[in-house]
């Protein structure tokens, strides 16, 4: 399960996984290819900005890969 955020504090969107195990090869990829970044110290990956249609293409994206999404 991932946690799709647009947070105002970070200013940023949000990818949070539940855990290491959401993270797969693929899962990773596509994240990291929608110009996601790792943040190792908010275990999340983040892009700058608050761009809501950013966070609705990678929740559809999570999706696709048959993973839950929680999109707020």
């Amino acid at each position: 399960m991932f946690l799709v955020v647009v947070d105002t504090r970070l200013n940023a969107v949000v990818v949070a996984p539940e855990s290491a195990d959401d993270l797969d090869d693929e899962t990773r990829a596509a994240i990291e290819g929608a110009c996601f970044t790792w943040q190792p110290d908010i275990e999340a990956f983040t892009q700058p900005g608050q761009d809501r249609k950013a966070a609705a293409r990678i929740a559809l994206r999570l999706v696709q890969l048959a993973h839950d999404v929680l999109a707020v």
